[in-house]
């Protein structure tokens, strides 16, 4: 299989990214862009940001949702945003092959081995065996393809087998009830509302345990020309890290609820991924990530670590 250079894809963007309003009070400071999703594994983030440890590094952050996947990556190449969290997609490690200026800087959660499930797949209460499962929604890319199809595996299952669908959120819990959809696979904090009206079936976690589920990626600007605005943020995130290890405490509830739109009630039920204190990314589970894309056609290159992680900004 072949696939487009990068700079095919640097063809459509700028206009499709959609900002929050930085207050005219932060103009003086060093603007910061960023992916978001409303999703716990930012919870971190949106902690550093609303307890201002970012403008303690003189750092104004804008936030930047509603990109897709492949949107993202091509923002983060072009510049048009600086920072990219999430879980890794096999076109961000395909365009570092192809001489992207983006790499890996740190650690943004792990499913624990012994931890509670922050990414699984639920069962509609309406399919009564593993054999009645044919249609599913989640991911067609990316990490969480490959869990999916792992967590499927284990239970007998091909997902290439499945019709496999993407659902907006919108009609994903009603879709799941009424056993349109046989089953879904979400992360947290839709899992939780999810697990009202289905049955959890399988789990990230026991299926690929200590797999580093999110990373933390440069472009180029905080690479290269601007590294030290890159270490202010990685110390402000780290901030943010050390305070959501406190745990659902009122505060930290607060945030999260407010940041993802959910009701405090769904934060305090839902799963929250463990983050390691220093930051440091299990290469070892994303090799196997891009072996298995390898295997599966979805990518052709293998990177080594070198190539993938610029560790050097942790240290500083």
């Amino acid at each position: 299989m072949r696939f487009p250079p990068i700079a095919a894809f640097c063809l459509v963007l700028a206009a499709s990214c959609t900002k929050r309003d930085t207050p005219r009070s932060e103009t003086a400071l060093r603007k910061v862009r960023v992916s978001f999703s409303p999703l716990l594994s930012w919870g971190p983030i949106m902690i550093a940001n609303a307890e201002g440890f970012f403008r303690d590094e003189g750092l104004a952050v804008e936030f930047v949702g509603t990109l897709s996947s492949q949107e993202e990556l091509v923002a983060l190449v072009t510049g048009n945003i600086d920072v990219q969290p999430g879980p890794t997609h096999t076109n961000f490690l395909s365009a570092i092959a192809q001489g992207a200026k983006i790499r890996i800087v740190a650690g943004q959660g792990d499913l624990a081995a012994d931890g509670c499930t922050y990414y699984g797949i639920v069962r509609s209460r309406k399919s009564q065996s593993d054999s009645s499962i044919k249609r599913v929604r989640a991911s067609n890319d990316g990490l969480s393809r490959y869990v999916t199809a792992r967590m499927l595996n284990s239970a007998g299952i091909d997902i290439d087998r499945l019709d496999v669908m993407k659902l907006p959120d919108a009609v994903l819990m009603r879709s799941l009830e009424t056993g349109s959809i046989d089953a879904a696979a979400a992360s947290e904090p839709s899992l939780t509302r999810l697990k009202s009206v289905g049955t959890l079936w399988l789990s990230g976690e026991k299926t690929l345990p200590d797999l580093q589920w999110g990373t933390i990626a440069f472009g180029e600007r905080l690479l290269y020309r601007d590294r030290d605005t890159g270490v202010r943020f990685l110390r402000a995130y780290r901030r943010g890290v050390a305070q959501y290890a406190q745990g659902k405490t009122d505060r930290n509830v607060a945030i999260i609820a407010k940041e993802t739109g959910e009701s405090p009630d769904i934060i305090r039920s839902a799963c929250w991924l463990p983050f390691r204190a220093d930051l440091r990314v299990n290469w070892e589970s994303l090799d196997a990530f891009q072996k298995w894309a390898n295997k599966a056609g979805l990518m052709e290159h293998t990177l080594s670590r070198e190539q993938a992680i610029d560790s050097t900004f942790l240290t500083q």
